[in-house]
């Protein structure tokens, strides 16, 4: 059986099948990326002008058919400018699943001791402020620079990690505490960083503010943000969009060794 002059099972329609799924799973990707968000309000409104256009054309009502896909058109060209932060985090999110697969990988890889030495004075810290009763918020800095994330922060000119920093700086009332600590191999580079909030939605409801600020920046960057809640002296771990746990200490340090991509084991060799 031909169709357009080609046989069904010829190498033709096989490329126009994978170039039409190709397209599907690209247009799905967008979707479950924008789905729930802001610009897709936008988006919908923008395709409603421009299917009002088409419509309007084909009943000959040419002139408003004609300055509604005038419209339509120039729109997309205004969601790019107007939703800018929106396209940087996606596509920010698809350089990270190409590092994640082993593509593109520009990562600096710490020395294990380094690594070790700050995510123990971050546990350490984490069991100050829960037994105290404080709350904290400490980002482990990953692949990514999150500068531009983080508003009205401190800088500590490459500070050596050390609880007793750490729980000096997140120590109320001191001027540090509101905000996050922000560590990178083994120094301490910020400390009352402003992280910007998740996204509002139905998950994030019940969130108080740091771990709306941990999951917020965990959606646009790929660096591990540990909470201490105030309230409940629980730990919980933002990474890759997603907030995780509540943890216990040994729960906690396994998930941030894991994390930070280094085991005990490597350092004992």
């Amino acid at each position: 059986m031909n169709l357009l002059g080609h046989s069904l099972f010829s190498s033709f329609w096989l490329i126009q099948i994978l170039d039409i799924s190709l397209i599907a799973y690209l247009v799905w990707l967008l979707l479950r990326a924008i789905w729930g968000q802001p610009v897709m309000r936008v988006i919908v409104a923008v395709v409603l002008v421009w299917g009002a256009s088409v419509l309007l054309n084909a009943i000959g009502f040419y002139s408003i058919g004609l300055i509604t896909g005038k419209l339509a058109s120039i729109s997309i060209f205004a969601l790019i400018v107007i939703f800018s932060q929106e396209v940087k985090d996606m596509l920010a999110r698809f350089g990270r699943y190409l590092s994640r697969i082993g593509f593109l990988d520009f990562r600096h890889h710490y020395e294990n001791k380094d690594m070790i030495k700050s995510v123990e004075a971050v546990l350490e810290t984490c069991n100050y402020l829960k037994e105290r009763g404080y709350g904290g918020l400490m980002v482990l800095v990953r692949q990514e620079t999150i500068n531009d994330y983080c508003k009205d922060a401190f800088d500590l000119n490459d500070l050596p990690v050390t609880s007793g920093f750490l729980e000096s700086f997140l120590t109320p009332p001191g001027p540090y505490h509101d905000g996050a600590i922000v560590i990178k191999g083994d120094r301490i580079l910020m400390a009352r960083a402003i992280l910007p909030l998740t996204f509002p939605g139905k998950d994030t409801v019940a969130l108080g503010t740091r771990h709306r600020a941990a999951k917020g920046l965990a959606e646009r960057t790929d660096a591990v943000v540990v909470v201490v809640s105030e309230e409940t002296g629980r730990f919980r771990v933002a990474f890759d969009g997603k907030l995780t746990g509540p943890y216990s200490v040994d729960t906690l340090k396994e998930q941030l060794y894991r994390l930070m991509q280094f085991s005990s084991e490597k350092e004992s060799r």
